[in-house]
Formats: C-alpha cells, structure tokens, sequence
C-alpha cells in the first residue's frame, strides 16, 4: 500500500491474519538498513505471532530502504542514502491506520531491529504517546540520547540484543562523529527516565541446545506510570534477531553470527508490548512537550471505546487487500 507524505510517496505491507477484524490491536515493525518491507517480512517471522495471537503486522520502508533515526547523520548512511521524513511517515501511517478501522487506536506498537530499532528509539524520545509500547531488537541507545531523549511519559520499552554482535556491538562504540551506549546502559538509560527501581534477573530455560546460545532477561518493574523496561540478551548471539519458527534469511545473514533458536522475537515482543494500553491517538504537537497532568495516558489505562471511535473519524480512506498463504496482504 502508498501513503502520500510531504509530497512522497511511502510504501507499506498490511498484514492481517485471517478471522481477524479491526479495529485490532497492531504492530509496527521496522526493518534494517538495505532490506525490504518483504524480505524483512520473511527473516522477523512476526506473522506467525501475529496469527497465533490476533494482531496485525505492518511492515513500512524507509525511503532508500534505510530510517533517519536519531543517531549522528554519518552513523546512519545519511551520507550514502537519502532518508525521507520517516517521523511524519510513522506519524501519517498510524492514524491511516486508525481512520480505515484497521487499528485499535489503545493498542498500536513499534517494533524494529538495527537501524529500524535505532528509529523506534527516536519515536520513543520524541512521540512517546504515539505507541502504547516499544521494542527494539540488535540497536542500543545513541550516546546523545543522555541528554537529547526527553519523552513525554514513562516508556515501556524491550531490548533484545546478542553479546557477539559485529554490527551493532552490545557493548557500545566510539567513533569521531559519535558513539552508542552498551545493551546494558541502554536500558538503564531509559529505566532512569521512568523512575524504575533495580532490575530483577533470570536467566531463560535453553530450548535449543544446539543453536550455540542461552539468554538472559533483565527487566526494571514498578516503573512511573506503569511501565516496565527489559533487556534480553542472547549469549553468543549475533547480529540476529532470534526465532524459533521457520524463516527466509537474507543472503548475508550467514555471516552475521549465531542466531539463537532459544526464543521467538516475535513472541517476545508481543509478550512485552501487549501488556500496555495506550488512549486515542493525540492530535499533533511539538515533539517532547509534555502531557497534561489530566491526559488518560498517564494513568496507563486503555482508552474507552467511545474515545477510540471519535479518534478514526478524523479521515476516511479506503483499504485494499489480497490474500497470500491465509494471511490478508496489503
């Protein structure tokens, strides 16, 4: 499907499994730096997720296949690859979303992995009240985010990240025009922002043996606003998001270390995000400005159903839709 934003025009698959109707709860995945929305579709494995529990997946493309995420320009190919507005296309895309009675206004998340999971960090600094939960798979925080991430409310946000990433490095690096912080430090980063207490950990039951990975979550609870931060990470794992149902890799994914089979990205992120409720989605504001004390979204509360009919009057388009393999294509 085409959307039209600031004069470009932008592309997204819709996904919807069968005996699912809207308004539904939807997430939003974003993939890598060079991938496709398809040949990402086919590596994540989120449609399996999306079938076994009754949510929608949408894959958008970046412009040139690549997000402007929040790191400095010349960490994110700015240089090599022209990047539309993607903040304005996320933007347009959910409330899309929500005008064709696809989304469920109170329960629409962002997911992404690498330069995708960068993106979906931006979206938390600066739109917070956008998605009702994030999770981002083989990226950590920018360096800049100490002092440039002010979101609008506490953020339940989910790292997932391999020890023995190449790519992406768990432990954070420096380089002259910028750096990123560790997995670990990534997640405090933002376990500060919500006011959470000390993180509990576990280590998760080893399911596959023979994948050459374990992993370990680390999760902040009893967060402001209700909110929960985690961080799993994958002992030995690679630049790899983890799945545990058959997938397409892409070409070069044999080269980026081991992918654990330990557990399901998919399922992991629907575990995390689905536990929050976010209202209606807001009408346009400045990027950081604060929520009034009276806004429903600080309580952490769903929406009612009244409010959520209100917000899909705002624009009527029409959708389109195909079937691929019992899965509604768009």
């Amino acid at each position: 499907m085409n959307l039209s934003v600031n004069g470009e025009a932008r592309r997204y698959l819709l996904m919807t499994p069968d005996g699912v109707a809207g308004p539904a709860p939807v997430v939003i995945a974003l993939h890598g730096a060079a991938q496709t929305p398809e040949s990402f579709r086919a590596y994540f494995g989120l449609d399996e997720a999306a079938a076994a529990h009754g949510f929608v997946a949408v894959y958008p493309e970046g412009e040139g296949r690549v997000w402007n995420d929040g790191r400095p320009a010349a960490m994110r190919l700015k240089l090599v690859l022209r990047p539309g507005d993607d903040v304005a296309f996320l933007v347009a895309l959910v409330r899309r979303l929500v005008a064709d009675g696809i989304a469920d206004p109170a329960r629409i998340y962002l997911t992404g992995i690498s330069n995708g999971g960068f993106m979906v960090q931006r979206m938390a600094c600066e739109f917070a009240d956008l998605f009702a939960a994030y999770s981002v798979i083989m990226a950590t925080a920018p360096a800049n985010y100490r002092e440039e991430c002010h979101p609008a409310r506490a953020v339940p946000i989910q790292f997932i990240h391999g020890t023995a990433d190449s790519v992406i490095s768990y432990n954070g690096f420096w380089t002259p025009v910028g750096a990123t912080l560790s997995a670990p430090d990534s997640a405090r980063l933002y376990a500060v922002l919500d006011g959470c207490p000390p993180a509990t950990r576990r280590e998760l039951p080893d399911l596959d043996t023979s994948d050459g990975t374990t992993a370990v979550l680390r999760r902040w609870e009893g967060c402001r606003d209700g909110a929960a931060v985690e961080l799993i990470s994958i002992e030995n794992g690679g630049h790899q998001s983890p799945a545990r149902v058959d997938t397409r890799p892409d070409l070069a994914t044999p080269f980026l270390g081991l992918r654990s089979r330990d557990i399901d990205a998919g399922e992991e992120v629907w575990r995390f995000m689905s536990a929050y409720g976010a209202p209606v989605v807001p009408p346009p504001r400045a990027a950081g400005k604060p929520l009034p004390p009276s806004s429903p979204l600080r309580s952490g509360k769903t929406a009612p159903k009244e409010a959520a009919k209100e917000a899909a009057k705002d624009a009527a388009k029409p959708a389109a839709s195909a079937d691929q393999r019992g899965i509604k294509t768009q």
